[in-house]
């Protein structure tokens, strides 16, 4: 660690004061107690009276009862703590994600970075904390790499006043960039934050287009968008015993709008659109003695879901209720936003979330690549010239 002078103490006294106000202000009462714990299970703190703490000095907040109180006081003097929650940045749950193919990362460029302190090292032993400014396109991102998988934190310090009156809030809000060398991909998260914070409508939209810009810029690598509207029909034909549509806005050509919830029902079927499909299944037969009526109907919802455009689409997974809306880009040159819903997304889910989505955008192609050389092979009637 680097030798503290006076200007490092202010420094880390205002960097503290901003990692406790962030925890107490965004932080919802669960993820703070969740942290607290989890700090006791790492032996950061003790929360209880232990007859052993291991041989180790730990910080004793046992009789302190409120749990903002107990996060001020491990904030404020231990510095174990600090670190924990640094690094619990990287893997806690977050709201929002933007997931970009990228091309392989060249290793000098990143090197020459961190050389140049323009990125940190997590574990390099001259690192103290992140940094942070108000400008997200200015932070210098501390890296963390764990195997094949290199984490960016872009930390940017947010300032909002209370409505009504003139106090001022400031939190740390960071952007994890998470670059997948397997997969290849760049995948962008950040969280919900209050109006107060946010400087306009299309907050989330910036803080995502300016990180993905630092990744071009910097490390000169060709980014491309996802186009996930055909991975999500291919979802929904082929995955519906895993994954289910659970609500959907529908724009359609004629200026007219609807949005169709499941709400309740447990049989995972959309209103209108789902019902008649399972109206078409349970009187089969009757319909089948009445095509004209079965084609008028099979062509309404053909094109219901086909030549209608659907600014977003809400996919539930069945096996756990992980639930994620899907908001599409208005043209295929915008990214498509997926929010995250409930109690927020641990790491683990949203990780298997984006693995679920390549595998299935690999899929498609494979699928799509075989139809294409099936069209090819099928000889013409039409006699060479």
């Amino acid at each position: 660690m680097t030798e503290k002078t006076p200007d490092l103490i202010e420094e880390e006294y205002s960097y503290k004061k901003l990692l406790t106000e962030t925890i107490l202000e965004s932080y919802p009462k669960y993820m703070q107690d969740n942290l607290l714990r989890s700090m006791e299970k790492s032996d950061v703190l003790s929360l209880r009276k232990r007859r052993k703490n291991n041989g180790k000095n730990l910080l004793d907040l046992s009789e302190v009862e409120e749990t903002t109180d107990r996060i001020s006081q491990a904030i404020e003097s231990e510095e174990a703590a600090v670190k924990f929650i640094e690094k619990n940045e990287y893997f806690k749950p977050y709201k929002y994600s933007a997931i970009f193919y990228v091309d392989k990362v060249d290793d000098s460029l990143l090197g020459k970075l961190i050389e140049d302190g323009e990125v940190y090292d997590f574990f390099d032993s001259k690192f103290d904390n992140d940094n942070t400014t108000t400008n997200v396109g200015m932070v210098k991102p501390t890296m963390y790499s764990v195997g094949n998988t290199i984490m960016f934190k872009f930390s940017k310090t947010l300032t909002g006043y209370n409505p009504g009156s003139d106090e001022r809030k400031q939190i740390k809000y960071p952007v994890i960039v998470i670059y997948s060398k397997i997969r290849g991909t760049l995948e962008v998260r950040l969280d919900s934050t209050r109006s107060i914070f946010r400087t306009g409508d299309l907050f989330y939209e910036s803080q995502i287009a300016v990180v993905v810009s630092w990744f071009t810029k910097n490390l000169q690598t060709n980014i491309r968008i996802i186009n996930f509207p055909p991975i999500i029909e291919h979802i929904k034909r082929t995955k519906s015993s895993e994954v289910v549509v659970d609500a959907q806005s529908m724009a359609f050509k004629n200026g007219g709008k609807a949005v169709l919830e499941n709400g309740i029902n447990q049989n995972y079927v959309l209103p209108l659109l789902g019902e008649l499909k399972e109206l078409m299944i349970m009187h089969e037969e009757l319909f089948s003695k009445s095509p004209e009526i079965k084609v008028i109907i099979e062509r309404f919802i053909t094109e219901a879901e086909t030549l209608s455009n659907l600014p977003w689409v809400t996919l539930l997974w069945k096996s756990d209720k992980t639930k994620v809306k899907f908001i599409f880009g208005a043209d295929d040159d915008t990214f498509t936003i997926l929010q995250y819903y409930g109690r927020k997304s641990d790491m683990e889910k949203m990780d298997y979330v984006t693995q679920y989505i390549i595998e299935n955008r690999d899929e498609l192609d494979r699928k799509e690549e075989a139809e294409s050389e099936q069209d090819e092979s099928v000889p013409s009637d039409i006699p060479a010239v």
